[in-house]
């Protein structure tokens, strides 16, 4: 029976290798002159032992002869690991590696760094296919980046298969991991001054606390193992939950995600070079990016709003744009992403506008607006309503040229007008704010004249009880003899007879509590007689005469 026994067990055993041998990934290799079974266990496979392994899965009858041209299996876990490098998917604005100014394709090597500017962002391929988001002001370096093989194209096909080695360093910023759903050796790898995440394949994040030195990290999907950096305490963070570790090293708790924050009050359209809108209903402080892509791939601004703040962005280029925001929570552990598109068409940009001011007044008659014009345009537009929305537009013209333009709009009232470029291909800008003026109506005519009694003059007018009158009586029609002058609380202004008979002249205007001077009324013309209610006293010098 124990003879049986044992050639059972081989057999098992050599059914279980066969089985192994036949789930791992085999490398080929050939052969070449003056290689040896033992040389090569000491250049290219794992370790001087390596070879016994590899004479018995090749059936090798004598070790020490292999011939060139020959095909050896070598199981992939035997095989020694090789640099592979990782590749700069895609980069927008200012991205440097190892110092340099990089671009999309450049080639990172273990111990190389990469570094984002403040609107830069870069995308990391790894040879695992696992892809790297690099946001705006962030720095990373490639700690480890291998494969096994006796040559670089070996190590960088197996190391797509799962038999990949990679570490990440964060040393300022943050990343977004997409590790690939592989079959893999050994977990990849994304290490800061306090802590180490380690994941199998996953979306995740993490981010380092340039003040405080704190990770974080949140997952999104799958599952990560977050520990210390001296590995002394971890926790295991499946998707939907993140945490924090600092230099204590204290066991993070897990703690759910916030939910995306509302982006109802962000309009879908901006016409200003600086973004700008609020999030009222936020109660808490949220990180906003912008990107040229829906994958976010392609971020130019990344920065952070308190609550009850506006967003503002600025140095945008007219495009379509893509916007997502996320909550943090007090720990600064970052929630679910609200994503939202936006159109910025901002340029050309609109004249700016003199005259009429904002807010002015003038007195109705033609209005001349005046403007300063974008050198970058060829002509501009005006609109003229009588509502700020401008649905009522009382008048519109089309490629005006120069930088001046008078209309007559037909009745007093409150205006809004507003102006906007037009380039000489035809490319429209937005308008610009309106601005309010008011045209406020000629005075009317003044009436009076002498009194009843004959003793006075007697003149009104009507007007606004909250305006000041100013008033002239004057002997000539140019006003340059000004025999009473007066400023009044009400439209009307007795005053005593003029000792002098003859032609008088009256006119008046109203000065409105903000400062507004009307224009004068009409003159009203006033006729005084001679008083000959004192000739009696005459009457004894004609007797005597």
């Amino acid at each position: 029976m124990k003879p049986l026994l044992r050639h059972a067990v081989a057999l098992a055993c050599l059914a279980a290798m066969a089985g192994a041998l036949a789930q791992e990934p085999i490398v080929e290799y050939r052969v070449s002159e003056r290689d040896t079974l033992i040389g090569l266990s000491q250049s290219v496979f794992v370790s001087p032992q390596a070879w016994r392994e590899i004479a018995r899965l090749n059936r090798l009858p004598n070790p020490d002869l292999i011939r060139p041209g020959q095909v050896l299996r070598v199981p992939a876990r035997l095989m020694r690991m090789r640099p592979v490098p990782a590749t700069l998917a895609s980069s927008v604005g200012e991205v440097r590696v190892g110092g340099a100014a990089a671009s999309a394709g450049t080639a990172l090597a273990e111990g190389q760094q990469l570094e984002t500017g403040a609107n830069g962002s870069a995308v990391l391929a790894l040879a695992d296919g696992s892809r790297v988001r690099v946001p705006p002001s962030s720095l990373a370096e490639i700690v480890a980046s291998r494969g096994p093989g006796a040559t670089d194209a070996q190590a960088a096909k197996l190391a797509g298969d799962g038999w990949f080695t990679g570490a990440l360093r964060m040393l300022r910023g943050s990343v977004e991991v997409l590790a690939a759903k592989i079959r893999r050796s050994q977990p990849l790898e994304v290490t800061t001054p306090t802590a180490v995440v380690g994941v199998r394949g996953t979306q995740y994040r993490v981010s380092l606390d340039g003040e405080t030195n704190a990770t974080r990290s949140e997952v999104l999907d799958g599952q990560v193992k977050f520990e210390s950096a001296q590995r002394s305490v971890a926790t295991d963070l499946t998707a939907g939950f993140g945490a924090a570790i600092d230099a204590t090293a204290k066991k993070p708790e897990p703690v759910k995600l916030l939910p995306a924050p509302d982006l109802a009050a962000m309009p879908e359209r901006f016409e200003r070079p600086l973004v700008r809108f609020a999030l009222p209903t936020e109660r808490d402080t949220v990180r906003v990016q912008v990107a040229q892509d829906e994958a976010f791939e392609r971020i130019v601004n990344d920065s952070k709003v308190i609550a009850g703040s506006d967003l503002r962005i600025a140095g945008l280029d007219d495009a379509r744009w893509f916007l997502r925001a996320r909550r943090l929570d007090g720990q600064g552990i970052e929630g679910y992403d609200a994503v939202r598109p936006f159109v910025l068409k901002a340029r050309p940009e609109p004249p700016a506008s003199n005259t009429p001011r904002a807010g002015g007044k003038q007195s109705l008659g033609p209005v001349e607006f005046q403007w300063s014009p974008n050198i970058e345009a060829k002509t501009a537009r005006l609109q003229v309503a009588r509502d700020e929305s401008f649905k009522d537009i009382v008048a519109e013209r089309e490629g005006v040229d120069g930088t001046r333009l008078t209309l007559d709009l037909g009745g007093a009232g409150v205006y809004f007008w507003r102006l906007a470029s037009t380039r000489a291909d035809g490319d429209k800008g937005p308008f610009g704010d309106p601005q309010r003026f008011e045209l406020r109506p000629l005075p009317e005519p003044p009436k009076g004249g002498l009194g009843d009694d004959g003793k006075s003059l007697t003149l009104a007018w009507s007007g606004r009880p909250e305006d000041t009158q100013h008033v002239e009586l004057a002997r000539d029609p140019a006003f340059k003899e000004i025999v009473a002058q007066a400023d009044l609380s009400s439209p009307e202004w007795t005053l005593p007879r003029p000792s002098s008979s003859g032609t008088y002249y009256f006119r008046y205007r109203s000065i409105e509590p903000d400062g507004f001077v009307g224009p004068y009324s009409s003159t009203l013309l006033i006729e005084v007689p001679r008083d000959w209610r004192y000739l009696w006293l005459l009457t004894p010098l004609l007797i005597l005469l």
